[in-house]
């Protein structure tokens, strides 16, 4: 997702700054200044999506450690996503589009190092030559001279004098001032921008300035404009060697003409290039908001984290009894030197998690979605203790949420100071039902509440111990925390709400 973010702040400069090109630069004959802007459009595109100008984040950076000496912190993993009538979440519409995305982008890259291919195996059955002071090669039967980088190519018997002369002016002029750099780039930005029209038209707005600089070489040397026109009129019909060369015949010929006849520009027009700093100033700008809209996102779930482990604080016992045995138990820590780990990581977790959590049948008939949180302690063996909701959705969900917590394997234990030690996780857990609405599950289905009714299970609401007749009559929604201690017997602690 991150990379589609990063293309779209891509193709959104490359729009704006092809209308600016279009607007007050396109009839130019500052050349040289043109390719130098068109260059920096290109670099300045694909630069600034990277550029972080959020400052202003670290001057909360204060207020965020306060808050994190006031709340207990938790280590916090990722949003499980659990969907009505399926055990996995699987976004296919981002990754079909990356899939065709990269699938098209290889083809043109491709086709790219073909092209490339292609030049080098004719320079290599070509023949070496000095012309008119310039080392060239000799490619019998070519209709379209071209250069690529140092070489020039050409079949000198099918010229006159003066037109070798103009022909080789030209493409030394493209390989003097290194051209093929610019035309390198300009297909590796249509590879990665492939679906956005813009960056084709820059593309051909790239090569077309360095045929105008080429042309203008020539006329400067002293050549007539007509009789080098009539040679390219001549020579038009030809098809260029390659799409990545610089070809002395190339399309849009009328153009080239139109600007060889063209007035100079005023040189006082030039101030009109310094109006391009706004407009990357306006750039990272539009990147720092968007920057700055999804860390204070960021922030807001951290502080929601943060106030739900507040109840953890508020619901300590307030018993001399029970102060003196939480002073003998062994501290649970947030962060640690080695955090515990799930075996295989974090996305073998998500995906356990994802395929034993089930959607109960009856919330997804009444139409119940939501989150649940979870909070929990790896012990210093890996196993997994004192479960506790601290955002309850629904008694179905929740139950469902604790029961996939409580069957999770052992864990690799954190370490401080190379011992083992307990340290808090919070997973937050998404109930989504599909935009059909409300249907049913599946009869095989796992009924959660089976697990109150074992014989190892006991249950106790606000301090007092049940029954299982008592159990069935309890009004569900009153629950405000549930939490599942010890193993033989289990305990289900469950703190109501108070009116």
């Amino acid at each position: 997702m991150e990379f589609i973010i990063y293309l779209l702040k891509v193709n959104i400069a490359l729009a704006l700054f092809y209308g600016i090109y279009q607007l007050l630069f396109r009839l130019d004959t500052f050349f040289q200044w043109k390719r130098l802007t068109l260059l920096s459009i290109v670099f300045i595109s694909f630069l600034y999506p990277a550029i972080n100008l959020s400052w202003q984040l670290m001057v909360n950076q204060p207020v965020k450690n306060i808050l994190e000496t006031v709340y207990i912190p938790v280590y916090h993993l990722p949003e499980v996503i659990i969907s009505q009538n399926t055990t996995a979440t699987i976004r296919l519409f981002p990754q079909m589009v990356l899939i065709i995305y990269f699938t098209i982008s290889c083809l043109l890259l491709i086709r790219l190092l073909f092209q490339i291919g292609a030049i080098g195996y004719k320079l290599f059955h070509t023949k070496k030559i000095r012309l008119q002071g310039q080392t060239v090669h000799e490619s019998p039967g070519l209709k379209t001279p071209f250069s690529f980088f140092r070489w020039i190519v050409l079949d000198s018997s099918r010229y006159s004098e003066t037109e070798l002369q103009e022909i080789l002016l030209h493409e030394a002029t493209h390989v003097e001032q290194r051209h093929s750099i610019d035309t390198l780039l300009s297909e590796i930005m249509c590879i990665v921008c492939w679906f956005n029209p813009f960056a084709w038209l820059l593309k051909i707005e790239i090569r077309m300035n360095l045929e105008f600089l080429a042309d203008r070489s020539v006329l400067n040397s002293g050549f007539g404009a007509e009789h080098y026109q009539f040679h390219l009129l001549r020579l038009s019909y030809h098809k260029a060697a390659a799409k990545i060369t610089n070809n002395f015949n190339v399309s849009l010929l009328k153009k080239r003409i139109f600007m060889m006849n063209k007035k100079q520009t005023p040189y006082r027009s030039i101030w009109k290039y310094a109006l391009m700093l706004p407009v990357i100033a306006i750039l990272l700008l539009f990147n720092y908001a968007c920057n700055n809209t999804k860390a204070e996102k960021e922030n807001e779930e951290k502080s929601i984290q943060q106030e739900e482990s507040v109840i953890e604080i508020q619901d300590l016992p307030q018993s001399e009894n029970d102060r003196i045995t939480l002073e003998f138990t062994p501290p649970v820590h947030a962060h640690v030197e080695q955090m515990p780990e799930f075996p295989g990581g974090v996305e073998a977790l998500m995906k356990w998690l994802q395929e034993n959590l089930v959607y109960p049948k009856e919330a997804a008939e009444q139409g119940i979605q939501g989150r649940v949180s979870l909070r929990f302690v790896i012990a210093p063996d890996g196993s997994v203790e004192n479960i506790t909701i601290t955002k309850s959705l629904d008694p179905l969900c929740d139950r469902e949420a604790v029961r996939a917590a409580e069957k999770m394997p052992k864990w690799i234990p954190g370490k401080q100071n190379g011992k083992p030690v307990s340290v808090y996780f919070n997973i937050p857990v998404m109930f989504r039902l599909s935009q059909n609405g409300r249907t049913s599950q599946p009869d095989s289905d796992t009924k959660v509440s089976d697990m109150y009714n074992k014989p190892n299970t006991i249950i106790e609401i606000d301090g007092k111990v049940v029954s299982n007749e008592e159990w069935e009559k309890f009004d569900h929604t009153t629950i405000k925390t549930m939490s599942l201690e010890g193993n033989n017997p289990k305990r289900i602690k469950i703190e109501t709400k108070k009116d």
